[in-house]
């Protein structure tokens, strides 16, 4: 396998390609990277994951938020990010209430790239984040739709492989699509490009999801404060309970013109219902 000097996230492996019984013939697919990537914290080893080693800054960032570990940019004195023979480490240095956090939550094991909670002892503390208050963000039916058409636009590692999965961040700060083969690290990596930029919480709209929507994501929702979260796939049963007791409303099978709202429809209007409320 060789990978392609323009992209180091793509790479390239011969393959025998089978059409019927009959015709065969050889050819050099597109392969998204996949690798190790070590979090080590103030000289102690936190975790490894498996990652899509793109926008790695962005992902270490909002994988320490979403895990509780730092609440702002600030708390992160300094990193780096280290090559190595099995792949990636980073080295952070953070700010002395935020080590201590993460002392207490090491999970030193390896993560898989499609996993959220992986090395987390118990289930004690899983709901660790308040019910969200009562939110005047709403969004019609087309807004979310064409939230969803940006971030297949700009699902770039997707198209080449077929592999990659992508999440999206909006709201009046901005707008950021990232994509990994984890769904987790996907959304990771857009949730530490609000951290970084310092976007307030109280301006964001909706968390997208190229993939399906479970407990896991919803949780790193909540760590922001999304008051809405959309799937292209469908959602899982804990995901909705949460998401049912903590105010968020969910949406799943958002493609094609359609959806499925799967708990506090109320944030999900139509056009005449918002210029209505404009004009109260």
């Amino acid at each position: 396998m060789r990978t392609d000097a323009c992209s180091g996230q793509v790479g390239w492996c011969p393959a025998i390609v089978r059409q019927g019984d009959s015709e065969v013939f050889q050819r050099e697919d597109p392969i998204l990277e996949e690798a190790p990537l070590s979090v080590v914290i103030n000289g102690n080893a936190y975790a490894v994951m498996m990652v899509t080693p793109d926008y790695v800054d962005d992902f270490v960032f909002g994988f320490l938020y979403t895990e509780g570990i730092i609440r702002a940019a600030r708390d992160v004195l300094a990193w780096e990010t280290v090559a190595t023979a099995e792949g990636y480490a980073v080295y952070v240095q953070l700010a002395d209430g935020a080590a201590e956090v993460a002392h207490r939550k090491a999970r030193c094991v390896v993560g898989g790239s499609g996993c959220g909670l992986c090395g987390t002892p118990c289930f004690d503390g899983l709901l660790r984040h308040a019910p969200l208050p009562d939110s005047r963000v709403c969004l019609t039916a087309s807004r979310v739709h064409a939230l969803l058409g940006q971030m297949q636009a700009c699902q770039w590692l997707n198209h080449s492989t077929g592999t990659a999965h992508a999440a999206i961040l909006a709201g009046s700060d901005g707008m950021v699509v990232r994509e990994d083969i984890g769904r987790h690290n996907a959304v990771d990596k857009t949730v530490g490009v609000a951290v970084r930029q310092g976007w307030g919480l109280a301006r964001l709209e909706l968390l997208g999801v190229s993939s399906r929507l479970t407990f896991e994501i919803v949780q790193k929702a909540l760590s922001l404060r999304v008051p809405v979260i959309v799937a292209i796939s469908g959602v899982s049963s804990m995901a909705i309970r949460v998401a049912e007791s903590h105010h968020v409303t969910v949406i799943g099978y958002a493609r094609e013109g359609r959806m499925s709202i799967y708990a506090h429809g109320e944030r999900i209007v139509t056009e005449s219902e918002v210029a209505e409320d404009l004009w109260r």
